[in-house]
């Protein structure tokens, strides 16, 4: 081969070189590009991550603080309740005791009212008693002085 045609060949080649070398190029700034991109992606993906990370944080606080005041509430009710049932309990208590008073004094009432009307029942039984004897001997004494 000759010379020329050595330095078409190479020439050739050199400008396939240049072709491959500007593609290359091409592909670099491409690759660069969407790395630049990737990164901007990431960037974005990795803030909206941070601002879900903190949303939850504050939902979880929030729901702590629900928690609390729930369980604050639970506890003023039970002991409101308990109080109340204390006072109902001790309203109760106090109602039955004035009307088992009241009871007592209606049956102390009713006792001596039926003791007084016995006694009016034994007097006039005695009365009648007495009187059936003094008829009874008048009757004896009438009747002997008449035969």
């Amino acid at each position: 081969m000759s010379v020329e045609t050595e330095i078409a060949l190479l020439k050739r080649e050199v400008d396939d070189m240049k072709g491959i070398y500007g593609r290359l190029d091409t592909a670099i700034e491409k690759i660069a590009d969407v790395s630049s991109s990737l990164h901007t992606i990431m960037a974005v993906h990795e803030e909206k991550l941070i601002r879900q990370e903190e949303a939850l944080d504050e939902q979880e606080k929030k729901l702590t603080e629900n928690i609390m005041e729930l369980h604050s509430r639970i506890t003023s009710n039970a002991k409101d309740t308990h109080k109340s049932m204390g006072d109902m309990e001790r309203r109760l208590v106090e109602q039955m005791n004035a009307h088992s008073k009241t009871e007592e004094e209606h049956f102390r009432k009713m006792r001596e009212e039926l003791s007084t009307r016995v006694g009016v029942l034994e007097k006039w039984r005695w009365l009648i008693i007495g009187g059936s004897i003094v008829i009874g001997f008048v009757l004896q004494k009438v009747l002997t002085i008449n035969l």
